[in-house]
């Protein structure tokens, strides 16, 4: 429970303190450098992957890549299309965009289909493979959409670049670390380095938005609350649908619902460092969005282990 509550409530914490005292995220970026946090966060998170768990079964092979594209690539163009037509503050449709964009969770995901009763194989392999598929389709998908939102200039190519840099490399070499040199051993403390990095981070982006923050009116929350309700809802329905129609397990669906659909906040806080937009409410709603997905899934996940048993075997109908 622990572990379940230090990301958000860490969140909560630090997005307080920036608003109230911006100096402490201030002196963060200025000394330690965001591009510094997300190296350390993908480093960890590098340890954290376990290749060799990843089974190869019809489930591997049919519904990840038909989930791969639905959730990095249509979703995002989807909430795009209906976002569009509202009249936003671009920033702000930045931030629904690039959480929409962003890959599962490292972690959080798995531990929410673990608490559903789901398919942890096929959670991992979710995991693993959508997050490395990311670093291709995350700078041409955003650097569309953010250049149809009027957010600034975006390179495409520097995201990639960047993406190559701050999460490919440290992502790999955390799993060479881990594999050649620390082999069996870890330290479940670790896990908290890559939380504890991403409050960092929200405390950055934050202490820098504070002014702007401060200008953002209390129904312009309550809708991106409710847009994001929406979005996540249809982001948990499809990879359902999606495990209906390849007649997957039970198991199977509950890893495409609460893995698959997760998104993590940890790869859009780095997407908008590298995007340039932390100087913009693209935050707030990011993290909006991130933060109703993470007490939604976690009360759904709770509900959802209640009805596993014998059904985790059978086939949906």
């Amino acid at each position: 429970m622990f572990k379940k509550l230090f990301l958000p409530v860490g969140i909560l914490i630090a997005v307080l303190w920036a608003l109230y005292s911006p100096a402490g995220g201030l002196f963060c970026k200025k000394y330690i450098t965001t591009h510094a946090m997300i190296v350390v966060i993908f480093l960890i998170s590098g340890m954290q992957i376990k290749l060799d768990e990843l089974k190869f079964d019809r489930s591997f092979l049919l519904g990840l890549p038909v989930g791969a594209v639905f959730t990095l690539i249509l979703l995002p163009f989807a909430g795009w299309a209906a976002l569009r037509m509202m009249p936003w503050d671009p920033t702000l449709l930045a931030g629904l965009l690039v959480i929409l964009a962003a890959p599962p969770t490292l972690s959080s995901g798995i531990v929410m289909t673990q608490q559903a009763q789901g398919n942890m194989m096929l959670a991992i392999a979710i995991t693993v493979l959508f997050n490395l598929a990311a670093i291709i389709t995350l700078p041409l998908v955003l650097g569309f959409l953010l250049g149809q939102t009027e957010s600034g200039n975006v390179d495409t190519i520097k995201m990639f670049k960047q993406l190559i840099l701050t999460v490919m490399l440290p992502l790999s070499a955390g799993y060479i670390i881990k594999k050649s040199i620390l082999r069996s051993w870890y330290n479940k403390l670790l896990d908290y380095i890559p939380l504890t990095a991403t409050i960092m981070l929200s405390l950055v982006f934050f202490a820098d938005a504070r002014d702007h923050i401060f200008q953002i009116s209390v129904p312009t929350v309550i809708l991106i609350l409710g847009i994001s309700l929406v979005l996540h809802l249809l982001s948990m329905a499809v990879p359902y649908w999606i495990g209906q129609a390849l007649k997957m397990s039970i198991g199977d669906c509950k890893a495409m619902i609460f893995c698959g659909a997760s998104k993590s906040a940890t790869m859009a806080l780095a997407m908008i460092a590298i995007a340039e937009l932390q100087q913009s409410a693209a935050v707030v709603s990011c993290l909006l969005f991130y933060a109703l997905q993470l007490f939604l899934d976690s009360a759904l996940a709770s509900h959802a282990g209640k009805y596993a048993g014998k059904a985790l075997a059978d086939p949906v109908i």
